[in-house]
């Protein structure tokens, strides 16, 4: 085993007035929990400043001894730094996740310790925000069982306005790379939202999404008609070309339906490599829901086609476990967004065509949603 170090090379950020990396320091994890022979606040590590990156970068909190407020000022000295905005260097990053929470347990009663992780090789993929992310929820309420934060989505999102519920548990499938449920999709759409397509009117015109809590397997057999308005009521919504992104959870599974209202296209994702004609509800409700809306808009179409809505099955990456498509699912998202095209290619996109995603590049989705959380600030001390 290597031997633990007496202090940890880390990178210092602020969140305020925008999110940023402002020095580089060390973390001191065996000198006791006092910082000028005080306690330190709640939340907050020993730190000394090494490297200053922004000049005019102020202090989280003044130092008390030199009533220093810059950054640049304490060089040399040691500083209380807040937890979740510390990310550890890479070489000692797994030692010091594990250290960072010792630290943190030893001052809060009832936390448990986090895992321990392998040390990285060096040039290795280090989930960074996963592990800061796993020692701020560890050092938080969000560590007791039926913790819940609650996030809005505005209407812009699904079609009307609502609180998606994040647990505790939603939180340990990221970190321990389970099944996800639909309150960690709806996190990711909100995400994708918020960084691909807010204050983008070619994109935000182009992409809508349809709520997996409004339309699912249980609701389209127990409600078919509330699931068939809700569809409706989105596609009428379209005043251009528009191509819905669904995530659909059959019970067991993610698949993604990509549907073109207006040419009546349907393409189909699934990274098992099933067919459509396994999903027949869902089929149905869908191909139902584009007739009724070609109805509403009085739109005329061939004889041909009236009775047909066209199914795509794209060659997409597949999976190679039983756990993995929900990452899928929020991966073939941010991909469709990026590509900016409605038309998906039946063989999939050129830029990202491959048969099966790595775990490299599921990783990077999860530490997207990690970040996502930290900069939200939806976890707290």
């Amino acid at each position: 085993m290597n031997p633990l170090p007496t202090y940890l090379p880390s990178k210092l950020y602020l969140s305020s007035p925008t999110y940023r990396l402002v020095g580089k320091g060390k973390v001191h994890n065996t000198s006791g929990d006092l910082l000028h022979y005080r306690p330190l606040p709640d939340g907050h590590l020993k730190v000394s400043v090494d490297v200053v990156l922004d000049k005019d970068a102020l202090l989280p909190i003044p130092d008390i001894v030199s009533e220093t407020t810059l950054l640049r000022d304490a060089i040399g000295s040691f500083v209380a730094w807040p937890l979740d905005l510390i990310f550890i260097d890479d070489e000692v990053f797994a030692q010091g996740s594990q250290q960072l929470s010792q630290k943190i347990g030893s001052r809060q009663k009832n936390k448990r310790d986090l895992p321990v992780k392998y040390l990285p090789k060096k040039g290795a993929f280090v989930p960074r925000y996963q592990i800061s992310l796993e020692t701020l929820v560890d050092s938080s309420d969000m560590a007791t069982a039926g913790a819940i934060r609650l996030l809005d989505m505005e209407e812009d999102i699904f079609g009307y306005s609502c609180t998606e519920t994040i647990g505790k548990e939603d939180l340990e499938h990221i970190f321990r790379h389970q099944e996800l449920g639909v309150g960690v999709i709806h996190t990711y759409i909100r995400f994708l939202y918020d960084n691909f397509m807010r204050g983008n009117d070619q994109l935000s015109n182009r992409f809508r999404f349809v709520s997996s809590s409004l339309v699912n397997k249980a609701l389209i057999c127990r409600e078919p008609d509330s699931c068939r308005e809700y569809l409706v009521k989105r596609f009428m919504a379209s005043s251009t070309n528009n191509l819905y992104l669904w995530p659909y959870n059959s019970g067991c599974h993610w698949l993604l339906l990509a549907i073109d209202p207006l040419k009546e296209v349907v393409y189909f994702l699934n990274s098992i490599d099933g067919e459509w004609t396994n999903y027949p509800d869902m089929k149905q409700l869908v191909d139902t829901s584009i007739k009724v809306f070609r109805s509403q808009r009085q739109a005329r179409v061939p004889r041909t086609k009236s009775s047909n809505i066209t199914w795509i099955k794209v060659q997409c990456p597949l999976q190679r476990n039983g756990i993995d498509c929900g990452y899928f699912v929020m991966r073939f998202m941010r991909e469709i967004i990026n590509m900016n095209q409605i038309e998906i290619p039946i063989t999939y996109f050129d830029e990202y065509k491959c048969a099966h995603y790595t775990r490299l590049q599921l990783e990077q989705i999860k530490e997207e949603l990690c970040q996502y959380f930290i900069e939200k600030r939806l976890i707290s001390i």
